[in-house]
């Protein structure tokens, strides 16, 4: 009997022995398992990826992104089916003039000259045509102080040099605005701008360019300051920043612009750090037109703005991806209600009726719920620890839910513009910069570029040439010239 025991006993334990090895069998099957479907998913993914990659127009990566490989230019904007060109029945507006003829040049017939009457006969204009032409020269004034002994007193009488005639040599006004003009609005560095000049016989050196532009930017300080605190209390301010390089290391261009106002600072940081350094966003209290950039949000005094393009090349990849209907009819809704308000506004109208504003609230409803309801949640994989990954459609969705308010502001209030092009426009000359004249070589004249080209690109949005810009802050004027500008 004790012998029987022990043995049951035995098998028991060789059962049990065979049940665990089983049991860890069967955990290495599902963790082999999970890793298996982990890696169908992100191959998947990936697959997705390369299959409907993401560029400018598909996305909100900016078009610089992508250098050499960037996509053949694709409108958001459907076919109307008319020709290019003028429409029938539009107005065209041929070249004006703008002042009254510098010189004027008068063509007598062949056979009038030589004529021994030639200047008796009444001659009258049969015709005129204007030629707008440019002769590039330069002076080498001497400026000579002349004295002499007074016959009458006596007195030894000699002249003064004129205001500005500081030095034994120097440049003058004319040569300074050039300079400053290539430098911010030409986006030429300062080795090519010496070029230039020795190409119109000025003889001039790298420091002596890079002190016209020391001199341009600390004139332009009070201008520049003014122009702060006037885009600082605007209603409506378009915000965007772009990276520039500087002193070796990636620094951002930051831009604060509404109507013909424009602000830039430069800083090391694209975020919170670099928008509280800009000075504008901290106590703003009116609507901020941007991106998708989070550091905005921070700004909790803020009623934010959502730029609608960025949201509809966001549209056209999920709708690239396939089984992604929702994605075109949102984009159609976006487009219709755009539409609709500039129609309106050419009619006088400020807003929509509640009728109407209530109609599209409702579809955008239903069509973001359509959308999430084709893209559920992903079920969490089994032994997989962390967040679950939404992917990038889901993400669209929950955004399209969650900021309902800040991306359909443009509807429900039409001082907001649709899409946040004034800024990305008023930036996209740093592509320009980098293209032309590479980087800047030091941090201190990426703040001095950015500070004479808000003066200047804001004079020039209200009818001052960039030369007669840069000659204020030679002269002084450029703070009076500010303050006699309309808002």
């Amino acid at each position: 009997m004790e012998q029987e025991l022990q043995e049951l006993k035995a098998v028991l334990a060789a059962m049990s022995e065979q049940l665990r090895m089983m049991n860890d069998l069967i955990l290495t099957k599902d963790a082999q398992i999970a890793a298996l479907t982990e890696q169908v998913a992100k191959l998947t993914a990936r697959i997705e990826e390369l299959t409907h990659k993401k560029n400018s127009n598909n996305s909100s990566k900016p078009p610089s992104e992508g250098r050499l490989e960037k996509p053949a230019p694709k409108s958001l904007r459907g076919k109307s089916g008319k020709k290019q060109g003028g429409q029938p029945g539009h107005k065209g507006t041929g070249m004006k003039l703008d002042r009254k003829p510098d010189h004027i040049e008068e063509h007598v017939p062949d056979k009038c000259k030589g004529c021994p009457r030639f200047g008796q006969c009444k001659m009258k204009c049969c015709d005129t045509r204007y030629e707008y032409e440019v002769r590039v020269e330069t002076e080498l004034i001497a400026h000579k102080v002349m004295g002499c002994t007074c016959p009458l007193s006596g007195e030894k009488l000699q002249g003064n040099f004129p205001v500005g005639i500081t030095g034994s040599k120097q440049y003058g006004a004319g040569v300074f605005s050039l300079v400053n003009m290539l430098l911010t609005v030409g986006y030429v560095s300062v080795d090519r701008t010496k070029q230039l000049l020795s190409c119109l016989r000025i003889p001039i050196s790298t420091g002596a360019i890079q002190n016209m532009l020391d001199k341009a930017a600390a004139e332009a300080v009070a201008p520049v300051d003014r122009i702060k605190g006037k885009v600082s209390v605007k209603d409506v301010v378009n915000f965007d920043e772009t990276g520039l390089r500087a002193a070796g290391s990636l620094h951002w261009l930051h831009c604060a612009c509404s109507g013909p106002w424009r602000f830039y600072t430069v800083h090391k940081k694209r975020g919170e750090e670099g928008m509280e350094a800009m000075g504008v966003l901290p106590g703003f209290t009116g609507i901020a037109v941007h991106d998708f950039w989070s550091s905005y949000k921070k700004f909790k005094d803020v009623f934010h703005a959502m730029c609608c393009q960025h949201l509809e090349r966001e549209l056209v990849y999920a709708e690239e991806t396939g089984n992604q209907e929702w994605a075109q009819k949102l984009r159609k809704l976006l487009q219709g209600m755009c539409h609709a308000k500039n129609l309106l506004m050419a009619e006088d109208r400020t807003s929509f009726t509640d009728e109407e504003l209530q109609r599209y609230m409702k579809q955008y409803d239903r069509i973001v719920a359509e959308g999430l309801a084709a893209n559920p949640l992903p079920e969490r994989i089994p032994g997989k620890r962390g967040r679950i990954k939404k992917g990038k459609i889901r993400c669209l969705l929950e955004r399209f839910q969650d900021c309902k308010e800040d991306i359909l502001r443009f509807a429900t209030d039409w001082r907001v513009p649709y899409t946040n092009n004034a800024a990305e426009q008023a930036i996209r000359f740093a592509r320009v910069k980098e293209k032309v004249s590479g980087c800047f070589r030091t941090e201190k004249g990426a703040e001095q570029f950015a500070r004479v080209l808000s003066f200047i690109s804001t004079a020039v949005r209200h009818g001052i040439s960039s030369f007669d810009a840069c000659l204020s802050l030679r002269n002084g004027t450029a703070l009076a010239l500010v303050e006699g500008w309309d808002d």
